[in-house]
């Protein structure tokens, strides 16, 4: 069988190169698609992961306690005059110099206690305090 001479078939020629480029295309379209797909996949499990994290419960915090709170508070070298559990928490009264004050609000800072209501009045005015306080 004779194979023609494209040169004398300008329109075969044209037709043959285009369908080597709508195969290449057609190629080409399949790895962006499959490309795409994996893509999307990797992005909906980082986007799901992503709501995981922002929506994790947090941690519960156990219910503070007067007589734990009392023992580490006395442990401290803090003096306290009454230590009960109320309804929101653990009242705590007490007589302190404002250092001592300092050094008991840093210490509840740094154990993640919250400070619900405070009263601190200081009758002599040489900085020691009369403190009314409630935590949880």
């Amino acid at each position: 069988m004779k194979v023609p001479d494209l040169k004398l078939h300008p329109l075969a020629l044209l037709g043959l190169s285009i369908l080597m480029g709508l195969l290449v295309l057609w190629g080409l379209l399949r790895e962006i698609k499959r490309a795409e797909s994996l893509l999307l996949t990797e992005w909906g499990r980082l986007r799901y992961l992503a709501y995981l994290l922002e929506t994790e419960a947090p941690a519960r915090r156990t219910p503070l306690s007067a007589e734990t709170l009392k023992e580490e508070l006395v442990a401290r070298g803090f003096k306290l005059e009454t230590v009960r559990g109320v309804s929101s928490g653990v009242e705590v009264e007490t007589e302190l110099t404002w250092r001592d004050l300092a050094r008991l609000l840093s210490w509840l800072s740094s154990r993640d206690l919250r400070v619900k209501t405070f009263y601190a009045e200081d009758p002599s005015g040489e900085g020691n305090f009369r403190i009314k306080m409630v935590i949880e």
